[in-house]
């Protein structure tokens, strides 16, 4: 599967996260994209703090640049000044620890009881047969001794017509009053996915 040519289409509120590496000038990418959304936001009636904006997109592109996905994106709605969700796209490919990698696999493989049963749909993408898991796990603890936060999670999993492995569209975010709106969202950016 050649997924260079993965792609799929997201509105502006969308701020893309940079594959960063050690000659990659964080501050500087970040400084310039929270001038941005600060544009956008003032467009839209709506103050931003810039530098509060700019140290949450460093912090975003460092956290996702742990797992090397294809393609990142953080989600700024009008007004906050951090993100309110990420979403990651990315490609499973059959390897010696897994000699097929479907929809099925995913379900098998990232489920998760954290929080009650998941919500799991096999379903057809116009790329091919997919399947969409939501469901909530618990995060990682923050503070020596604060609680763990709940993180709740859309993903699917798409197995190209003729390919072996999966593209994956996996988004994640805390505040529960999102639930609906981002699963609406994403089902949209999940039906544009193309390779």
């Amino acid at each position: 599967m050649d997924v260079s040519q993965i792609d799929l289409k997201y509105t502006e509120s969308w701020a893309i996260l940079p594959h960063v590496d050690p000659a990659f000038d964080l501050a500087s990418w970040a400084d310039q994209e929270a001038g941005q959304i600060a544009e956008r936001y003032a467009a839209e009636g709506e103050r931003a703090d810039v530098k509060r904006i700019s140290r949450d997109l460093r912090v975003l592109a460092k956290d996702s640049a742990t797992r090397e996905p294809l393609g990142a994106f953080a989600l700024y709605l009008s007004g906050l000044d951090t993100s309110v969700a990420v979403a990651e796209v990315d490609a499973i490919l059959p390897d010696h620890t897994a000699s097929e990698v479907t929809p099925q696999w995913m379900i098998d493989h990232l489920v998760s009881h954290d929080f009650g049963p998941p919500q799991i749909d096999q379903i057809t993408l116009p790329l091919g047969p997919a399947v969409r898991i939501r469901q909530n796990v618990i995060g990682e603890k923050r503070r020596l001794f604060g609680s763990r936060p709940v993180i709740r999670t859309l993903a699917f999993g798409v197995q190209p017509e003729g390919e072996k492995g999966l593209i994956t569209l996996i988004c994640s975010w805390t505040d529960p009053v999102l639930d609906g709106p981002l699963g609406d969202i994403l089902d949209d950016m999940a039906q544009t996915l193309t390779l």
